[in-house]
Order: structure tokens, then C-alpha cells, then sequence
């Protein structure tokens, strides 16, 4: 918080009223002006960036120059409003060095008032691996931050954040779309906040992804391309394979087959196992693909990009079969299921 500035003494025949009087009057003719061009070009109605933005403040910064950096990361709309307001309220001068993250919902006052108090808001890195499910996910957040596991598990089975990929009926929660990454988050943040980051941050990596063709070529919607995409993310064993094991997936679809998918029927039993047994593989669920054709109704933890893109461009083969060698970092593909026999043989399985 800023000290009080000292009142200053008014002084005999001064024309400081009509001077501070015509500032204000340019000012309000700048906040029109720049109206009238936000409204002209629909800025006004334009949303936030959702996620933090990062600015740096060095040894030799400007008010214009820390206005540049704000405008260019988002922060704000128009450096030149953001410099009009600082000098209004005095803070021309008064920016300090540092780092600062500064949340999209901030007005210009708190954003002033962070850079002039000269101190950075803390922050914390959060990485969430890939392949991990809704409930893994909601562990390694509680591991590496202040939010406890069932905070953001609960903010995670929420659906409500205005994202169009959530609209699909079918859809129950966020999993699938909580993107695996390193994300840097103020400290304090809470749950929903990082679930709001999480999808945004889907929804950039997927903007450049030709969904809305892989929708028509495939017949399948977006959730259930995501379906896909973490089906390969738990069975590829390196990135070359997973266009391979999109092949077998939509192939054996095609075909009728059962998908067969180990991963699916840990994901049913929500445990952790070795190996599966006979009885593992009877589990009353819809996630059982070994008893059930067809896709399981939603994804069985978030994908890659790289498992998202093999999901939209599959290999073209006729591969129905694939078993994980003995090494367990390549599979053996094959169309044949004699040969399919040979292999899981000579791979001891």
C-alpha cells in the first residue's frame, strides 16, 4: 500500500484547477475515443486470456516501456490507457524491478499497486506427467501445491467452465481434457482456477489439430477422439508407435472386435495391479472393452498432444494384433493372429 502523499499548501491565484480540470477533460476524451474503438472493433466483447501472465520489470524499464510488456502478454487492453491512469494516479515514477504474475480478472489499480510496491507474487510450478487419470492427477496437484487432492478432484468433476468441448452430453467431467504439462500458478490459486488453466491450456494445444476433420473422416466425436488419444497414451510403448496403435484401435472397431485394452480394465477396477487376472477381466463395466465392443464411454486419463494426434491421423494398416516385446519398449503389429500367438509366446506372456 502506498504512503499518503503530503497535502500540498494552496497557493494565491492558482491556476492548477483549470489545468487539472483540462487534463481530465482530455482524459475523458481519450476513455471516449478509446470506447468507441473497443465497441468499433468488438474488443469490448472479447474474453480474458484465462491463464496467469508472467511480466518482467528490469533496471531501466519505462512507465511506456512496462506498458508495452503489459499489453503484449494480455494483461491489459491499451498501454496507452494503462500510462493515462498511472500518471493520474501518481504512479508514473514509482514502478519498481522484479518479476510479477498478474491474474486476468486484475484492474489497472492492482496492477499498479503490485509494481510499485516492488514485490513479486509468489508462484509455484506444477507438472502434471501424461497418462495420468482424473484422480492421479488431483494427487500430483495436493503433492506439489497448498490444494488437497479432494478440493481439486471435486473442482475436476465439475463440467460448468463455458468450454464447448464440455457441452457434449456424454461428457461427465474434465477427464481426458486436464492437459498434461508444467504449469506456474500464483500461490493461493484455487482448484477451479487450476481445472480452468488445465482446459485452456487443451484447448490451445488443440487449435491447431484438424478435429472438425478427423470428425467427419472418422465418424466420431470430439470426446470420443480424446477417448482415443488416451487409449494410446497407455498402450503405445514410444511415440512412433502410437499412429500403430490407432490403426489396431479403429481397425478392430470396424471389424467388431473387442478393443482388448489392459489399461481400460485397470481404469474399471480403480486400482493399481500388476498383472490381471481371469476375474479382472470379467469386471461388470462399461471401461471392460475385453466384454464390450466398441470404445469405453469416456477417456481413462489425459492424452498428449502426440497421442491426440496419432488419435485425428492414424496409420493406415491392416494391423489387428500388437504384443509388447520382452524388452517392454516396442510391440510386435501384426494382422495375423497365429503370428499374434507367436509373438505374446516368445515375449513370455
Amino acid at each position: 500500500m502506498r504512503s499518503p502523499r503530503p497535502k500540498r499548501r494552496r497557493k494565491p491565484r492558482s491556476n492548477a484547477g483549470p489545468t487539472v480540470l483540462g487534463f481530465l477533460l482530455v482524459v475523458g476524451v481519450l476513455g471516449a475515443i478509446y470506447f468507441i474503438y473497443a465497441t468499433a472493433t468488438g474488443r469490448e466483447g472479447e474474453q480474458a486470456p484465462v491463464k496467469p501472465a508472467k511480466v518482467e520489470v528490469v533496471k531501466g524499464d519505462t512507465l511506456s516501456s512496462v506498458a508495452e510488456k503489459l499489453e503484449q502478454a494480455g494483461v491489459i487492453d491499451s498501454a496507452f490507457m494503462f500510462k493515462v491512469e498511472a500518471r493520474v494516479g501518481g504512479y508514473g515514477t514509482e514502478i519498481k524491478t522484479g518479476e510479477y504474475t498478474f491474474s486476468p480478472d486484475e484492474d489497472t489499480e492492482v496492477i499498479l499497486q503490485k509494481l510499485t510496491a516492488g514485490e513479486a507474487v509468489p508462484t509455484l510450478e506444477i507438472t502434471v506427467p501424461e497418462g495420468l487419470d482424473l484422480e492421479q492427477t488431483a494427487r500430483e496437484v495436493a503433492g506439489q501445491s497448498g490444494v488437497s487432492a479432494a478440493k481439486f478432484e471435486e473442482a475436476a468433476r465439475r463440467t460448468d467452465y463455458g468450454y464447448g468441448f464440455l457441452e457434449d452430453p456424454a461428457v461427465e467431467s474434465t477427464e481426458g481434457f486436464l492437459f498434461p504439462k508444467q504449469y506456474e500458478f500464483e500461490e493461493g490459486t484455487t482448484a477451479p482456477q487450476m481445472v480452468t488453466r488445465m482446459l485452456e491450456q487443451y484447448l490451445l494445444e488443440t487449435q491447431t489439430l484438424d478435429i472438425s476433420g478427423a470428425k467427419d473422416r472418422l465418424n466420431l466425436t470430439e470426446y470420443e477422439l480424446v477417448t482415443v488419444a488416451s487409449l494410446i497414451e497407455k498402450e503405445a510403448s514410444n511415440p512412433a508407435e502410437r499412429p500403430l496403435v490407432a490403426s489396431v484401435i479403429y481397425n478392430r472397431i470396424r471389424e467388431d472386435m473387442p478393443l482388448q485394452i489392459d489399461a481400460t480394465v485397470l481404469y474399471a477396477l480403480d486400482r493399481p495391479k500388476e498383472e490381471l487376472s481371469l476375474a479382472d477381466l470379467k469386471i461388470d463395466s462399461p471401461y471392460n472393452t475385453y466384454e464390450n465392443t466398441g470404445l469405453p464411454p469416456g477417456p481413462i486419463c489425459s492424452p498428449s498432444r502426440q497421442s491426440l494426434e496419432a488419435a485425428i491421423n492414424p496409420a493406415e494398416t491392416d494391423y489387428l494384433y500388437y504384443v509388447l516385446k520382452a524388452n517392454g519398449e516396442e510391440h510386435v503389429f501384426t494382422n495375423n493372429y497365429n503370428e499374434f500367438l507367436a509373438a505374446k509366446a516368445e515375449a513370455g506372456r
